[in-house]
């Protein structure tokens, strides 16, 4: 194995580290580049793996499935099982593609840095061999190549997204989690760096500069990424598991009533509903009682100054119509008006 030199920097070269060869570490790209194919159903078939001893093709090696070891730097949080069995069939069938990235740890085993679907599928698979890139990583390369691999596909949730950049940040300037989210919710809110008076703090601009870094302005990591923490555990999982959009998953956020949350979660899931339907319903179910009770009667107002320009009309007796059939229809309308408000106990 070629060892390479551990970074000595903030940031890294990603230069002939697999599939994410074309990439820098600063400068993320989230579209695929030309003859990039991310799926692992569409990297070059290899052949079927094998019992003989591991060989080394440059930085390329066949690794026993067994000794590889999950990594302890995976943004990803779910694995969709239908994916990996389809994954696990085709692998079956044609043999293991593509490669993951690993790095060596002691008495011969192997970390897992990218690729953890198609290691999952391997092992299902039966597989005894998958084909590895060996390399050496320090723990904050191993997350941001992590983090890299998964954003390029664009199939991270919000909230892995969320989570692995808190990481990262952690790992990489040494800020703990919970300073992190305290100066990103004051020094970063938006009123205070409106002001020529506040300057940020120098965490603050190493935050931000690591977030820039992945296209992500700090306004928008505040008030968008940061809510996905504080989802109920039902949303969360729908929105890991189940595919919720960030965007439904933070507007059910604001429905208090846990079985009113459910009944609108179940229907966004399935499909009955709009973005902008669930947004109304959201409206409605989340006022509180003197909000609904004021909307009510500024409801009523506007209903009853209706009504009065009515009967102002009537009793002035100007523009009614002369026609009988318009007369009986007029009349029966009224009718049919008195009879509602006689239904709502109006006197």
């Amino acid at each position: 194995m070629k060892n390479k030199k551990k970074a000595e920097t903030s940031s890294f070269s990603l230069a002939g580290r697999g599939i994410l060869s074309s990439f820098v570490s600063g400068s993320l790209a989230h579209t695929i580049p030309p003859g990039e194919q991310p799926n692992d159903e569409a990297q070059p078939q290899q052949a079927a793996s094998s019992t003989t001893p591991a060989t080394t093709e440059g930085d390329t090696r066949w690794l026993p499935v067994g000794t590889i070891k999950p990594g302890a730097f995976q943004p990803r949080q779910f694995f969709s099982e239908e994916g990996i069995n389809n994954l696990a069939t085709s692998f079956k069938e044609q043999g293991f593609r593509g490669a993951i990235n690993v790095r060596p740890l002691k008495d011969g085993l192997w970390e897992l840095i990218a690729g953890e679907r198609r290691w999952r599928a391997a092992k299902l698979a039966g597989l005894t061999e998958v084909r590895c890139v060996v390399d050496e990583y320090t723990d904050e390369e191993a997350l941001e190549f992590a983090l890299i691999e998964n954003l390029q596909r664009e199939d991270l949730s919000k909230l892995e997204e969320t989570e692995g950049i808190l990481k990262l940040i952690e790992v990489k300037l040494g800020i703990p989690k919970k300073r992190v989210l305290a100066l990103i919710r004051t020094e970063g809110h938006s009123d205070k760096r409106g002001r020529s008076d506040v300057a940020p703090s120098e965490e603050l601009g190493k935050i931000e500069s690591v977030l820039s870094s992945f296209g992500i302005e700090l306004q928008t990591f505040r008030t968008k990424n940061l809510r996905t923490l504080t989802l109920p555990e039902d949303i969360k999982k729908a929105h890991l598991e189940r595919g919720l959009s960030y965007s439904v998953a933070l507007e059910l956020l604001k429905v208090k009533d846990a079985s009113k949350r459910k009944s609108l979660l179940e229907k966004a899931l399935k499909g009955k509903l709009s973005f902008r339907e669930i947004r109304d319903r959201i409206k409605e179910v989340a006022m509180d009682p003197d909000e609904a009770s004021l909307s009510v009667r500024v409801g009523d107002a506007a209903l009853v100054k209706r009504l009065s320009g009515i009967a102002k009309r009537l009793r002035s007796g100007l523009n009614l119509p002369e026609k009988s059939q318009k007369r009986k229809q007029l009349e029966r309308l009224l009718g049919e008006i008195e009879a509602l408000l006689g239904g709502a106990g109006a006197t």
